[in-house]
């Protein structure tokens, strides 16, 4: 799933790119950015409908996992297969965790103002059974208002292929120390907004009286699973083609649209706001 959206923003950006390739006075208008990053735990309220329940747990902590296990991105995820010739597991390094892809046009008319499309891809783990929460509605068809272990009533809650927001990009640059190779100039400090659909994998085990019972596995796609998102950050034009940059982002992901696999007429919904922080590398034609 994950990497035919990625084929689809790349086929969308090229379209884009190649039907607006030319320059003004130098100037590269078309970028394609690929970063790494690690976004923030959240706290999220937990909607279920299925079967004799309607309930809500209420502030669940919820854990982000932006790295591998041994809190490394390049060292021992890239550098290590790669040695050892697992072409595949060192490819995998810049596709897992935490990553995203954009592709960015700039007006011939307007430079400082562009727009693109974005895909971004992180987690939400709920790895503390243990917390107290909130539990507020009907369990097993009788009302229910107290706090509870959130393990007595979730085995396992997690959005662990990503939550894989697909956004319309806006961005508005402006630019610093020009130079005969960066006309735009060497620094661009910058502001974005993004909106557009979520398309969330959800994992998910009820308890039930017979032990933990999986409930879901599976991308979930609906019109009412969306992500939004706000960025600023600065990129530098190293050299004529390619630029590093680093950005702070807000995303809110209101996923509203998610379900059981097997049931019919089940709602799961969660809505959370995450903090993100990318490092990347532009690229410019």
């Amino acid at each position: 799933m994950n990497s035919k959206i990625i084929i689809l923003l790349i086929t969308i950006s090229l379209l884009i790119g190649c039907a607006s390739a030319k320059k003004n006075n130098g100037i590269a208008l078309n970028y394609f950015e690929y970063s790494r990053g690690m976004s923030s735990p959240a706290n999220a309220d937990i909607y279920m409908k299925y079967e004799d329940n309607d309930y809500t747990l209420s502030d669940v902590y919820m854990e982000d996992q932006s790295f591998f296990e041994d809190n490394s991105i390049i060292p021992n995820a890239f550098i290590k297969p790669l040695i050892n010739l697992k072409i595949s597991d060192a490819v995998k390094a810049f596709t897992e965790p935490y990553y995203s892809y954009r592709f960015i046009h700039f007006f011939k008319n307007y430079p400082n103002f562009g727009i693109g499309v974005e895909f971004i891809h992180h987690k939400i783990f709920m790895m503390d059974k243990d917390q107290k929460v909130h539990l507020s509605g009907t369990y097993r068809g009788e009302s229910i208002d107290e706090q509870v272990r959130v393990g007595d009533y979730l085995d396992l809650f997690t959005i662990s292929h990503g939550i894989n927001h697909a956004s319309f990009h806006i961005v508005h640059r402006w630019f610093f120390s020009p130079s005969a190779n960066a006309p735009e100039g060497r620094f661009q400090p910058y502001v974005n907004v993004s909106f557009g659909p979520a398309i969330p994998h959800l994992e998910i085990d009820t308890v039930e009286d017979d032990g933990a019972r999986r409930r879901a596995y599976s991308y979930q796609s609906a019109l009412t699973n969306w992500g939004f998102g706000f960025g600023t950050g600065l990129r530098y034009k190293a050299w004529k083609k390619l630029g590093f940059y680093l950005e702070y982002k807000l995303t809110y992901s209101y996923l509203k649209g998610m379900h059981f696999d097997e049931i019919t007429g089940t709602r799961v919904s969660v809505d959370f706001l995450s903090h993100h922080l990318q490092w990347g590398l532009s690229f410019m034609f």
